[in-house]
């Protein structure tokens, strides 16, 4: 398993980079609907759905503009091991064809959330799929970090979709769910996680669809 190694240096060179890839690649990325209130001092578990090759530099983005903490982001081994400078802001790796992998990596997760106020993100799905793919088929993950946990954390969903609307270029939308505090004893279970994301998704489509404006991230 690959550990994240965050590096200032690294951030330093990536901010203004994915900045220019941003603007060379997107019309627009907004934020929709309002933001989340975050218990200050809690972690954050940050559960995107995964449709694009984006999704990781989206979460970065999000992070630098709007929660500003540490932020960490489980990723493919195999796409880690090609991209090594991605440890040096924040990732680290699971092999999900390997039960022993992704304990250890999952084991890694508890690490992390016992750190000061982190932001962990996971992509639930665990893989890339369509976003109107329904269902969303989350793994059980989650589950077994929060009860291995054992202590509060602030479980935020959070859904993503690029639309091609007028432009040459795709514009990219993020709308937040709810903030929930969950431990092993209050949290629902997958299946109401897996629908949350799903009515959230559909929340986003329809918000998209009445040409709603959000807040520029660009």
């Amino acid at each position: 398993m690959i550990r994240a190694q965050h590096r200032l240096w690294a951030d330093l060179i990536f901010q203004p980079y994915l900045k220019w890839l941003f603007k060379r690649h997107f019309h627009t990325i907004q934020l929709l609907g309002t933001l989340p209130e975050i218990p200050p001092r809690m972690p954050v578990l940050l559960l995107p759905n995964h449709s694009t090759w984006w999704d990781g530099f989206f979460i970065y983005l999000l992070n630098k503009r709007i929660f500003r903490r540490t932020a960490y982001l489980m990723m493919l081994e195999e796409q880690l091991r090609k991209y090594r400078f991605f440890a040096k802001i924040g990732a680290y790796s699971i092999e999900p064809k390997h039960r022993q992998g992704i304990v250890k990596s999952l084991k890694y997760t508890v690490e992390l959330l016992n750190q000061d106020t982190p932001l962990v993100s996971i992509f639930p799905q665990g893989e890339l799929l369509p976003w109107h793919t329904r269902p969303l088929g989350y793994k059980r993950g989650v589950e077994w970090v929060l009860r291995e946990y054992g202590k509060p954390v602030a479980v935020l969903p959070l859904a993503i979709r690029t639309e091609f609307l007028g432009e040459k270029r795709p514009s990219v939308f993020f709308l937040f769910g709810e903030v929930n505090s969950f431990d092993s004893d209050t949290f629902p279970g997958m299946d109401w996680l897996e629908r949350a994301e799903g009515a959230l998704l559909d929340d986003l489509k329809l918000r998209i669809l009445r040409q709603e404006e959000g807040q520029n991230l660009l």
